[in-house]
């Protein structure tokens, strides 16, 4: 069966966000069309749809390679994140329903279990749904939208500050006191969770981009 363009950049997405394509990657067609066993044509075309997410770049003379962030666009999109993230803990403490807590807590439960697996895949599978229960339960629809409009690059930052060895088993520590927080319906205590949070995936997320990016301009 030929896979299709989309199913195509769904696995290198999907790869570029467990880490296993680095920023600045160099990406050719014929290990793509290993890697995702699809034909020449349909990865070429896959490749068009992800540069137009800005999952990869096609420069003259560097051929397609996985996209970089830059350091100040990181910088601004995890500031936007504290506040707005901040907000919709305090909405969830207010609106959300006993199921959609218990939604939330789940996810924290899986996160720690992917962690003791040492799954890098599943870690931010459920890090994700923490923040989709998260959305799900603030009931503001603009936070929401505002959120998802960033979701790529954010997916990406993750996926970044993730590589940094250790820094998982901080985001779990990180996390389990926003839901604690959540749990113990202290909008101040969770609010001032999501901005330590940030600040602390900032600096690492930084750190990261900045190391890949020289790196990348070296290759």
């Amino acid at each position: 069966m030929t896979l299709k363009r989309s199913q195509v950049a769904k696995k290198v997405r999907e790869e570029i966000l467990a880490g296993n394509l680095r920023p600045g990657e160099h990406l050719t067609e014929k290990a793509l069309c290993e890697l995702t066993q699809a034909s020449r044509s349909s990865v070429r075309e896959a490749l068009q749809l992800l540069e137009q997410e800005g999952y990869v770049t096609n420069q003259p003379n560097r051929g397609v390679r996985v996209a970089t962030l830059e350091v100040q666009e990181a910088a601004d999109i995890y500031q936007v994140r504290s506040v707005l993230e901040g907000l919709a803990a305090r909405n969830f403490i207010n609106m959300a329903t006993p199921a959609q807590r218990q939604k939330l807590d789940q996810t924290l439960l899986d996160l720690a279990l992917a962690v003791e697996k040492q799954n890098v895949g599943e870690q931010l599978k459920a890090i994700e749904l923490f923040y989709e229960a998260l959305l799900e339960g603030c009931y503001n629809r603009v936070l929401k939208d505002s959120l998802n409009e960033l979701h790529g690059k954010i997916s990406r930052l993750r996926a970044t500050s993730i590589l940094s060895t250790g820094r998982i088993k901080n985001t779990l520590k990180e996390m389990s006191c926003i839901g604690a927080a959540i749990r113990a319906n202290d909008e101040e205590q969770a609010w001032q969770a999501c901005i330590e949070h940030m600040k602390a995936t900032s600096a690492v997320a930084i750190r990261m981009i900045s190391y890949l990016n020289e790196r990348s301009k070296s290759d």
